[in-house]
């Protein structure tokens, strides 16, 4: 069993998207990206409700591990034992396949393009703000995969973000 002074220091983890529950364990800090930049939590934080920006985010477990992943868009409540982050998607490098982040990337690139001439305006702005945020989810993809990916995933992303033409 965990000393008092570990469990004083640690503060409960929920990530819950539409599809599963990511993540649910306690944790020393968390690092999210919100609209406004990048915020830390640890136990004992103020209340607070965000929204988060698609983004590499990290925490820090109970044995001292980063353990990094990427958010898409939502939002995360904080309060003095538990953080909870809502989000569209949520993976950790293992889950992503460098070939379908080029892949999204391209994608999202296509449709901004075609995007760009729809005559209405509301539908046209609305239309770009998803696409900037799908563009955002492939950015954070790639950062999460060339920085924190296996060898072989640093590799693949290096060589398909050339053959993709993805600067």
């Amino acid at each position: 069993m965990d000393s008092p002074e570990v469990r004083k220091n640690t503060i409960r983890l929920v990530i819950v998207t539409p599809y599963r529950k990511f993540y649910e364990g306690d944790v020393t800090s968390v690092v999210v990206t919100t609209i406004d930049g990048q915020i830390g939590f640890m136990a004992g934080h103020h209340p607070l409700i965000v929204a988060i920006s698609p983004c590499v985010s990290h925490f820090v477990d109970i044995d001292g591990q980063y353990r990094y992943f990427t958010l898409s868009e939502g939002y995360c409540e904080v309060s003095a034992s538990e953080i909870l982050i809502i989000c569209n998607a949520a993976e950790f490098p293992e889950d992503l396949s460098p070939r379908r982040t080029c892949q999204s990337h391209e994608a999202a690139i296509k449709a901004m393009k075609e995007a760009s001439g729809i005559e209405n305006a509301v539908a046209r702005e609305v239309s770009v703000k998803q696409l900037d945020l799908a563009l955002e989810r492939a950015r954070a993809r790639r950062h999460l995969l060339e920085e924190h990916g296996s060898d072989h995933q640093k590799e693949r992303i290096s060589v398909l973000a050339k053959e993709f033409g993805w600067d």
